[in-house]
């Protein structure tokens, strides 16, 4: 993922003006679709905690509220619209049938636990909801896995923009390496959680007595 300065500063001089106001914004529509990267917004309120202009457990509530209502908002769209809308409204914010189908694997797959994985993966962390509305699942299930998968996600990219900004310079130039370790870490998690996941569901095969 390439973080350019320019996309810095936007998001910056926007969160820096507008406060826990545009973190909540900005994460609300990141979360339902509109092409803003929480992997820019977060990192940046944890810079501007280390400035001393927000604080850590305010930025994590306040992003993990929005998130949660953005990614509701997806939901309902699977659940109430179906998979038709989505496909035909979804070229607006460039979803298209390949994402939709990549997301449906997985849940078909790997079940509802998929929604909890997935929030660790960024792109498919939003279009998991997508599936999960269509498969009607749990609505409680559904908030349960997406809050705690919004909130370890959110630490963590706050904690690192709060953690690199001892120096400005820094941030630009390593947060898409910061990212794409993030990115292994998580797939490397999710495959463990699916393993130890299917490995106890699945039955021990009873031993044959000759």
């Amino acid at each position: 993922m390439s973080i350019s300065s320019e996309i810095f500063n936007f998001v910056i001089n926007l969160v820096g003006k507008s406060g826990y106001t545009g973190v909540f914004v900005l994460m609300a529509l990141a979360n339902s679709m509109i092409p803003i990267p929480s992997e820019v917004i977060l990192p940046v309120a944890g810079y501007l905690v280390f400035l001393g202009q927000l604080n850590f457990w305010a930025v994590l509530v306040v992003s993990s509220i929005a998130s949660l209502i953005g990614t509701l908002v997806d939901y309902w769209i699977g659940l109430y619209l179906g998979r038709a809308a989505i496909l035909r409204y979804g070229r607006y914010v460039k979803l298209n049938e390949n994402h939709l189908k990549t997301t449906e694997k997985w849940f078909i797959k790997y079940g509802e636990i998929t929604v909890l994985l997935m929030k660790f993966v960024p792109l498919i962390r939003v279009l998991v909801a997508f599936p999960a509305g269509i498969a009607e699942m749990k609505l409680w299930k559904f908030v349960l896995f997406s809050i705690i998968g919004i909130l370890v996600y959110g630490a963590v990219l706050i904690y690192l923009g709060e953690f690199l900004g001892r120096n400005y310079i820094r941030i630009v130039s390593t947060l898409s390496n910061a990212f794409l370790a993030i990115e292994i870490l998580a797939v490397i998690a999710t495959i463990t959680a699916l393993f130890l996941w299917f490995r106890r569901k699945t039955p021990q095969k009873e031993r044959v007595t000759p």
